[in-house]
């Protein structure tokens, strides 16, 4: 099992300006040649209290849906954890009021690549040796657009502490809720 968040304390802040101006250098973009800007984003903290910075994340319409673009750290290294977008835009309570798994459609858990999945289902993260991930991964089944049904505006991020199996309902036994951040306009 992991110790939750290792080694990060405080998160000084060259490496917050540093994460932010990465963040926002993945744009796409647009036909005129301008850069198109992320639309949404999410700061995901510890839900342990300490409210330690674990990572950012960006969404953009593109072509083919909504990128989600993130980058984490300070998690153990060469491990697996699961990312979902949750129904609810809050993290209170360990993250537990996020509540389940974004799911408009009323489908079962599975990967987000199959058609029989939470819209909020993502692929999961994979550490590298320093405990740093980026998830960079392009969801046809959600809009940036405020009050649409299949819209993650104010919805929440959660991270946790194991990996998704795809396969176990409704939440793909991926562990307890290690991070978590409300979605809002960028």
């Amino acid at each position: 099992m992991l110790t939750r968040i290792q080694s990060i304390k405080t998160l000084s802040l060259a490496t917050a300006t540093a994460l932010t101006l990465a963040l926002t250098g993945c744009q796409t973009m647009g036909m005129d040649g301008t850069a198109d800007a992320p639309e949404l984003a999410s700061t995901l903290t510890s839900t342990d209290g300490n409210e330690v910075t674990v990572g950012q994340v960006v969404l953009r319409p593109v072509e083919t849906g909504v990128q989600v673009y993130g980058e984490f750290m300070g998690l153990n290294p060469n491990s697996t954890y699961a990312l979902h977008i949750h129904e609810t835009g809050s993290c209170g309570n360990g993250g537990k009021y996020a509540g389940g798994h974004f799911n408009p459609t009323d489908k079962p858990h599975g990967h987000p690549d199959e058609e029989a999945s939470h819209v909020g289902d993502l692929p999961n993260l994979e550490t590298d040796a320093e405990g740093k991930a980026v998830i960079n991964y392009v969801n046809n089944d959600i809009s940036t657009t405020p009050m649409q049904d299949d819209s993650v505006y104010n919805r929440s991020f959660v991270l946790h502490d194991g990996a998704d199996d795809y396969v176990s309902q409704p939440s793909g036994n991926s562990g307890d809720r290690l991070a978590c951040g409300i979605i809002v306009a960028s």
